[in-house]
C-alpha cells in the first residue's frame, strides 16, 4: 500500500506537475513586479516610520549629503558610502545563503507578501492586541496558500519564522503540531487529521510540559487510561503538577492538541503515547471537562498565548491515540508495529532543533544589522581631538571605527554567520535521512539518527542562548537609544530569550551532546570506530594517551599572525580544545564510576565539566561546519570576506577560552592570535554593511528606527517618539494624582519670566 505522502505526489504527478513546482515559477515570476510594487504604495502613503525594503537601485546607491536640519539628521549618505567600500558584490552573498537565485527570488516573495502589513506600531499595542493581531495577519497572508494544500518546505518555514514579526499559535501548529501528525499518525488517521490541520480548519499545539515536569519525559503525570468497554481512552491531569503547562498557542488559539500522556491498560503501564484531544467547541469555548486557559504575560514573545491543560475524566475514541508505532486494540492488548523504527520518533524534534539553530543564526543577524547601520550612522569622539576647527561641530568618528565597538559587533556579526552555515548542514543531512526512510522505511539507513540527535541537541542549546546573548550586547552597543522598543533590537532580545529553555533546557541538552561524546570515548578507548563529529577521539584509542601531555600532541606549527587568519588552521586548535575538554570529563566519569559510584553519582559529581565537553565540542563542531562551506564557495570574492568571519569566530574562542589550550600554543602563539583578531577586525570594517546586507531584512522586519536601510536614523527617531499614545493627551493621565500636590502659584508666577518669540519677531 502506498502512504499517504506517496499517493498525493502521485495525484499531483497525474494532474500534470506538483503545486510545489508551479508555486516556485510562479513566485519567481512576480518577485520582481511585487516588491516593485509595494515599495511604490508604501512610500507614496508615508505611513510608515521605518520605510520599507526594496532591491537597492542606482538612486540608493548615490545618496548626496544633506546638511542638517530640524527636519533632517543629515545622515542619509553615509551607509550608500559604506556600501560602496565593500569588497564584494552583495548580491552573490545573498544568493549563497538562500541557495541560488531561484531561491532568492522565492525568499524575496516569501518576505514581500507579509511586508503588506506595517509593523512599526507594534510597540504601542495591547497584548491582547498581539494575540488578535498574530491571527489576523497570519491567517491573512497563508490562508490562500493553506486552501490550496500547500505545505511549506522546512526551508520556507525557516524564511517565515526569520522573517516573520509578532509571531504566535500559528507558528507552532504547522512546526509541531502538523509535523506530529505526519510522523506518529497511520496513513487512516492522516486522512482524517491532517488536511484540516495543513488547510487551517483546526488549529493544533503541542501539549508535553506539564507544571512540574519538562525535560524529564518519562515522568509526566498525565494519564491516559483504556476503557475496554466503551473502546474509550479516559485522560486526566490527576494532580496539580500534572497540569500541561507552556504549550505556545494552548491558551486562547488551538481547538485541539497533541497530547503526551501515560498509557495505562488493565493497569499496567506502558509509557508515554501521543493522542489527539478536542479542547474547544464550534463557538470556541472549552468542552465540558477541559479547563484551558493562559498563563499570563512573559518577558516576550507575547504574541505568542502560551497555555494550561487541566483535564477531568475526558474521553476520547480509541483512534484517536496516534497509532503508527504503537496502538491499543478494541480488545485491549497493546501492540507495537514491529516495522516502527523506534529512532525515527527522533524526526520532529530534530526537525525543530535544526532549525532553531538556522534562525538563531538569521535572528541575531537582524540585531547585528541594526547595530552595524548605527555604530556606521552614529559618531562620537571627534576625529582629531586637537584640532578641531570648528568647535562642537568638528568631525566625529563613526563608532564602529573603534575598536572595542568591532570587536563585540564583528564577533557577533562572525557568530551570526557560523550558526546559519551550521543550521543548513544539520537541516541537509537530517533531510537525507528523512527522504530515506520516506521512499523505504523498512531499508532506511537510520543509524546517523542517534548521531544527530546529539548533535542537534549540543548545538541547539549553544546556538538559542548564545544568539541571545548576542542580540543583547548588540542593543548595549546601541547605547541608550538600544533601550527603546523603537530600536528593534531590544524586542528582538525579549522575544528571542525564551528559546534558551523552549525545546529543551540548555543544560539538560548540553548534557544529552555529552552522554554522546562519552559514549564515544569509552569506544574510541575499546578500539571502535567513532562518529566523524568526534573523530577527533581515536587519538585515545592509545591508553596512556593525554592531551594535557605536550609531547602526545602533535606540536603546532604556527609561525605567524597569518596562520591565525587561516580557517583551517584555526579549526585544528578548536579541535585540540575539544579533544581536552572531552578528554577531562570522560575520564573522570570513568574514573569514578570504577571506584563504584552508581551512574547519576558519577555523572553529577562531574556535570560541570561535561557541561563544558559539550558546549566546547559544539564550538569545534560550528567552526568546523563553516570551514568545510567555504571549501563549498565557487565564487572567489566571497572566500575572503567569509573566510575572515571563520577565522574570527575561531580566534575569539581561542582568545576567550584560553585555557583549554594552554600549553599546546605557546606565549608567542597566544601574542599571534591576539594580532590576528585585531588585523581581522580592520579587515572586516569595509565589507561590514554588505555583509549584514546580504540577508535583506526589509525595515519592516527589522521594525528599527535605528536600523533603518537608508540610515536616516533620527528622523525615525523622532517619528516614533511623536507617535507614542502618551503625546496624545496633555495633562496625562496621572495628572489626577499629581495635581493636589503641585504649588500652582509658583509655577503659574514663574511661567510669566519665560517667553516664545518666533524668529524674526522680536
Amino acid at each position: 500500500r502506498r502512504s499517504f505522502s506517496q499517493r498525493r505526489r502521485a495525484r499531483e504527478r497525474e494532474s500534470g506537475g506538483g503545486r510545489e513546482r508551479e508555486f516556485v515559477i510562479d513566485c519567481v515570476a512576480r518577485t520582481s513586479e511585487t516588491v516593485s510594487a509595494l515599495r511604490r504604495v508604501i512610500m507614496a502613503s508615508g505611513g510608515r516610520f521605518f520605510g520599507t525594503w526594496g532591491e537597492p537601485t542606482e538612486a540608493d546607491n548615490n545618496v548626496t549629503r544633506e546638511a542638517e536640519s530640524p527636519t533632517c539628521g543629515g545622515t542619509a549618505h553615509i551607509l550608500p558610502a559604506e556600501r560602496a567600500r565593500s569588497g564584494f558584490e552583495t548580491l552573490r552573498l545573498t544568493h549563497l545563503l538562500d541557495g541560488g537565485p531561484k531561491w532568492t527570488a522565492k525568499r524575496r516573495w516569501v518576505w514581500g507578501v507579509g511586508d503588506e502589513y506595517d509593523n512599526s506600531g507594534n510597540i504601542f499595542i495591547s497584548r491582547e492586541q498581539q494575540v488578535a493581531q498574530h491571527v489576523e495577519r497570519f491567517v491573512g497572508v497563508h490562508q490562500k496558500f493553506a486552501d490550496r494544500g500547500y505545505i511549506p518546505s522546512d526551508k520556507e518555514l525557516l524564511w517565515m519564522t526569520s522573517g516573520g514579526k509578532n509571531q504566535g499559535a500559528f507558528g507552532l501548529h504547522y512546526g509541531a503540531f502538523v509535523p506530529t501528525i505526519m510522523s506518529q499518525c497511520t496513513d487512516e488517521q492522516k486522512a482524517v487529521w491532517l488536511l484540516p490541520a495543513v488547510t487551517m480548519k483546526i488549529v493544533g499545539c503541542l501539549a508535553q510540559t506539564e507544571l512540574g515536569h519538562g525535560s524529564n519525559v518519562r515522568g509526566l503525570q498525565t494519564t491516559a487510561v483504556y476503557d475496554r468497554d466503551t473502546q474509550e481512552f479516559v485522560l486526566n491531569t490527576p494532580n496539580l503538577r500534572s497540569i500541561k503547562w507552556w504549550p505556545g498557542g494552548l491558551g486562547k488559539t488551538s481547538t485541539h492538541a497533541a497530547l503526551y500522556a501515560q498509557l495505562i491498560v488493565d493497569g499496567v503501564e506502558y509509557g508515554f503515547s501521543t493522542f489527539i484531544v478536542q479542547l474547544r467547541d464550534e463557538n470556541h469555548r472549552p468542552l465540558p471537562g477541559v479547563e484551558v486557559g493562559e498563563v499570563g504575560p512573559k518577558m516576550g514573545d507575547n504574541g505568542t498565548e502560551t497555555g494550561f491543560l487541566r483535564l477531568t475524566d475526558v474521553r476520547i475514541p480509541r483512534d484517536w491515540m496516534m497509532m503508527k508505532h504503537q496502538q491499543v486494540t478494541p480488545e485491549g492488548k497493546y501492540v507495537r508495529n514491529p516495522k516502527s523504527n523506534s529512532k525515527i520518533a527522533y524526526a520532529t524534534m530534530l526537525s525543530i532543533r535544526s532549525g532553531m539553530v538556522a534562525s538563531a543564526g538569521y535572528r541575531l543577524a537582524q540585531a547585528v544589522t541594526i547595530a552595524v547601520r548605527y555604530a556606521c550612522v552614529r559618531h562620537q569622539g571627534f576625529a582629531d581631538p586637537v584640532n578641531t576647527p570648528q568647535g562642537r561641530l568638528s568631525a566625529e568618528n563613526p563608532i564602529l571605527d573603534y575598536q572595542t565597538h568591532q570587536y563585540r559587533i564583528f564577533k557577533q556579526l562572525a557568530t551570526a554567520y557560523a550558526y546559519v552555515f551550521t543550521g543548513k548542514f544539520v537541516s541537509s543531512e537530517f533531510s537525507k535521512v528523512k527522504a530515506a526512510f520516506q521512499a523505504d522505511p523498512e531499508t532506511a539507513d537510520l543509524s546517523s539518527l542517534p548521531v544527530m540527535h546529539a548533535t542537534s541537541a549540543g548545538l541547539k542549546a549553544l546556538c538559542t542562548v548564545f544568539a541571545a546573548a548576542g542580540m543583547e550586547e548588540c542593543r548595549k552597543c546601541c547605547g541608550g537609544h538600544g533601550a527603546l522598543l523603537a530600536s528593534g533590537v531590544s524586542q528582538l532580545y525579549m522575544d528571542y530569550n525564551l528559546y534558551g529553555t523552549a525545546e529543551g533546557d540548555q543544560i539538560i541538552l548540553e548534557l544529552q551532546c555529552a552522554r554522546f561524546l562519552v559514549k564515544m570515548f569509552r569506544e574510541a578507548r575499546a578500539g571502535k570506530p567513532v562518529a566523524s563529529i568526534a573523530s577527533y577521539l581515536t587519538a585515545c584509542r592509545d591508553p596512556v594517551f593525554s592531551p594535557w601531555n605536550p609531547t602526545h600532541l602533535r606540536p603546532s606549527t604556527l609561525a605567524s599572525v597569518a596562520d591565525f587568519k587561516n580557517p583551517e588552521n584555526v579549526r585544528g586548535i578548536l579541535e585540540v580544545a575539544a579533544l581536552r575538554a572531552v578528554f577531562n570529563a570522560a575520564s573522570r566519569f570513568v574514573a569514578l564510576s570504577a571506584q563504584g559510584k552508581s551512574f547519576p553519582e558519577a555523572w553529577n559529581a562531574c556535570s560541570v565539566d561535561l557541561v563544558n565537553a559539550a558546549r566546547t565540542h559544539c564550538h569545534f563542531a560550528i567552526c568546523s561546519f563553516f570551514a568545510d562551506e567555504l571549501k563549498n564557495i565557487s565564487d572567489p570574492t566571497l572566500v575572503a570576506p567569509l573566510g575572515r568571519l571563520c577565522a574570527l569566530f575561531g580566534t575569539i574562542f581561542v582568545k576567550e577560552n584560553f585555557g583549554n589550550v594552554a600549553g599546546y600554543l605557546s606565549p608567542s602563539q597566544a601574542g599571534y592570535c591576539d594580532e590576528a583578531i585585531r588585523e581581522l577586525l580592520a579587515e572586516i570594517r569595509p565589507d561590514a554593511v554588505a555583509l549584514t546586507d546580504a540577508f535583506e531584512f526589509t525595515d519592516n522586519i527589522l521594525n528599527s528606527a535605528i536600523g533603518k536601510f537608508d540610515g536616516r536614523v533620527y528622523e525615525a527617531l523622532y517619528a516614533a517618539a511623536k507617535a507614542s499614545p502618551l503625546n496624545n493627551k496633555d495633562p496625562f493621565e496621572g495628572y489626577k494624582y499629581l495635581e493636589p500636590v503641585l504649588d500652582k502659584d509658583f509655577i503659574r508666577e514663574q511661567k510669566k519670566h519665560m517667553r516664545h518669540v518666533p524668529r524674526g519677531k522680536l
